[in-house]
């Protein structure tokens, strides 16, 4: 038999196993799975439901595209980034985060590894690349679950070929049922001769009963009913992905690029004005508030505050306000006018620079103040996580610099960088954890 056709039956095998091993995973009945009396604590179970997601993902593009379709550099990156954040869900300094985080690379990773981004690879269409993944391919494929089973159909014959007659098995279906009766009758008649016999049967059977008390057979029904939606989602997201060609997300990728490029109407003396504001506002601010901010560096506090307190206020704001420079940086690139080639003129790449650079400074000045609380309180999953997104923010901002003067988009960059140092942030939460910091 074809490779391809074994694949494709085990893809449409295992669809439901994984879809019902999901459901059990984000629907419990309590904080751990129970395997033979041992527990299998959730820090096991989300790596081992995202190894599986990446298992029957490969055997289902594999059994589209062929056996040799080895998967890319950037697939295996994703992969690895799916099973890391299932791995980091428990040790992490936040669960739900890692766990979401785990859905979005399980996701851009079927995509990426049937090669069918909008925009070619990872680009600033990562959004609009994620809602086609978890919307249009997923829903749009809920038949191909139904469709695909023809792969078990027999191939039609060889010319000249003589095929036996396909068995009908509507007489084992009704062989099996008529004998587990009749059995269930000669025991009954047995048991009421012999009470050994008798004795022996009903213990069996009290101990088939106490089994299935166990098993809770009053949970696993719905799940049991709510996995087969989950399968047809799941292979669907799958199947349909691995049966495009990639030629329709390029179109759709182009319109996309066409369409923000319409928007692009605000002059340039408009946009120099506008990025002004806000460089000269943070400069006053600077002026301002220099000598506070630049406290937690030498660990002065003003008089009468308390070191919490002084660390505390503001940190979130600071972080605030780089959040909307980006903001700011990606409505200039969206709305404002450029040259043939996209790029913008020189004084709204000094602009530019010059807030990207003072959105560094506030990451720096956020930085020392989470230092000071640390090194003063310790540690916390929380300040820890707001480490990560003040480096996140700060990468971002240094990377819009080169990408304004350099023409070349860094976006790409920013993603990996994004994705690796949670995964970094969250080990090190568990190291932290493991020696007791």
């Amino acid at each position: 038999m074809d490779k391809k056709v074994i694949l494709q039956r085990l893809g449409v095998i295992l669809a439901y196993p994984l879809a019902y091993a999901y459901v059990r995973l984000m629907l419990p009945s309590g904080n751990e799975f129970l395997i033979d009396g041992n527990m299998l604590t959730w820090s096991v179970a989300y790596p081992i439901i995202a190894l599986l997601f990446i298992a029957v993902n490969e055997i289902v593009r594999r059994g589209r595209r062929g056996i040799n379709a080895n998967p890319s550099r950037e697939t295996f990156f994703w992969y690895a980034m799916t099973f890391l954040s299932g791995l980091t869900a428990t040790i992490g300094p936040n669960e739900a985060l890692s766990v979401f985080a785990m859905h979005l690379c399980a996701v851009y990773s079927v995509l990426i590894s049937n090669e069918i981004l909008l925009g070619g690879k990872t680009s600033g269409f990562i959004p609009a690349d994620l809602i086609h993944g978890f919307y249009v391919k997923s829903f749009a494929g809920f038949p191909n679950f139904v469709v695909d089973w023809k792969c078990f159909k027999r191939p039609d014959p060889v010319e000249g070929e003589v095929r036996a007659p396909r068995k009908n098995p509507v007489g084992l279906i009704i062989f099996i049922p008529v004998m587990l009766v009749l059995l269930i009758i000669a025991v009954s008649l047995m048991a009421s001769i012999d009470e050994d016999i008798g004795m022996i049967f009903s213990n069996l059977f009290s101990n088939l009963e106490n089994y299935l008390n166990e098993l809770k057979i009053y949970e696993i029904i719905p799940r049991v009913i709510f996995a087969i939606p989950v399968c047809f989602y799941l292979y669907g997201l799958m199947s349909r992905s691995a049966k495009s060609d990639g030629e329709r997300e390029k179109r759709v990728g182009a319109k996309l690029g066409k369409f923000i490029g319409k928007g692009k109407t605000v002059s340039a003396t408009i946009v120099y004005i506008a990025a002004g504001v806000f460089v000269a506002l943070y400069a006053l601010f600077f002026i301002k508030r220099l000598a506070y901010m630049l406290g937690g560096f030498v660990g002065d506090v003003p008089e009468g505050m308390l070191v919490s307190h002084y660390a505390r206020e503001g940190f979130f704001e600071l972080v605030g306000i780089m959040a909307v420079n980006m903001c700011v940086y990606l409505a200039i690139i969206m709305f404002g006018k450029s040259d043939q080639n996209g790029k913008f003129a020189v004084p709204a790449k000094i602009l530019v620079t010059l807030l990207m650079s003072e959105s560094i400074i506030f990451a720096v000045i956020a930085m020392s103040k989470l230092g000071l609380y640390y090194s003063i309180y310790g540690y916390t999953p929380k300040r820890i996580l707001a480490m990560w997104g003040t480096l996140a923010l700060g990468f971002a901002a240094g990377l819009t610099i080169a990408t304004v003067h350099r023409g070349k988009p860094r976006f790409r960059a920013g993603v990996i960088f994004t994705s690796i140092s949670y995964i970094a942030i969250c080990l090190l939460s568990g190291v932290l954890v493991s020696v007791g910091a």
